[in-house]
């Protein structure tokens, strides 16, 4: 019988710092995944991933599935990686796509090979042609800032393009060990929501479209965004499968997000 562990966090990232209404509900899809492991033959159970003394060679996969405290702990998380990739077991994904995704310096890979991305920025490189081909002459009134290490929309701003030295200037002082990004705030994220197509081993799965709450731009259920199945017209799933293609082959699963701008989707997020 196959052992499976489905990695997850024994509490929630410390930017979540509001009382969650339903915890459960938040592991739901990590009980479904065990269901379905244990109806297929499969000897399958949940694994904090930082608990201490973890024998990885009793199992024989295992799955990251919700750690989302590695934020708190990236080090760590990656030192544990590391641990289990060096025991006999297989780790999804391999550790090497875990290295490259848990940054968003990602997203200049992605345009380097081609793949259209928001516009985006390094906050430590911005200089004055760089704000005013990407943000001023296309006429962008609002930007958003987001760490290049984070989740959950963790510590992103939304920010008037007019006050953004002033938030740098702030965020760099009270945050100095962290990184940002700059990107256009696009309105398609309000109007229409952001598109999510989920691969598992290579084969598209399902197409989701998140949606942010009444003034709030973030699509995360934390922030009461909502989730809806949908159906991707053609030359959506085209340009879905073009990003798929261009991503590591030992790649198990994968969330492709998206943000449409003008009549094409643009990558926001890899994960």
């Amino acid at each position: 019988m196959t052992r499976v562990a489905i990695l997850r966090c024994g509490k929630l990232p410390s930017f979540v710092n509001w009382a969650v209404p339903n915890l459960d509900q938040l592991f739901e899809e990590d009980n479904l995944l065990l269901q379905g492991f244990e109806a297929r033959g499969f000897q399958a159970r949940p694994i904090v991933w930082n608990q201490p003394k973890i024998d990885w060679s009793q199992f024989d996969i295992v799955l990251i599935r919700s750690t989302w405290d590695y934020l708190d702990d990236q080090d760590r998380f990656l030192h544990v990686l590391a641990q289990i990739e060096a025991s006999p077991c297989r780790l999804f994904n391999p550790l090497s796509a875990v290295r490259w995704n848990i940054d968003k310096h990602y997203l200049f890979d992605l345009e380097q090979w081609g793949v259209p991305i928001i516009p985006t920025c390094l906050a430590s490189n911005v200089e004055t042609d760089t704000l005013h081909r990407l943000f001023v002459d296309a006429q962008v009134p609002t930007v958003i800032l987001k760490p290049t290490i984070g989740l959950g929309g963790s510590h992103s701003y939304r920010v008037p393009l007019d006050e953004l030295n002033h938030t740098l200037t702030t965020l760099r002082a009270s945050q100095p060990h962290r990184e940002y990004l700059i990107q256009p705030f696009i309105e398609g994220i309000v109007t229409e929501g952001e598109w999510s197509f989920i691969y598992f081993n290579r084969q598209l799965s399902h197409v989701l479209l998140k949606k942010p709450a009444p003034n709030d731009y973030r699509v995360q259920g934390i922030y009461g965004g909502t989730v809806h199945a949908v159906e991707p017209q053609a030359h959506d799933l085209l340009q879905a499968e073009a990003v798929m293609a261009k991503l590591s082959s030992d790649i198990l699963y994968a969330r492709l997000d998206f943000v449409r701008v003008g009549r094409h989707l643009s990558v926001i997020e890899i994960e």
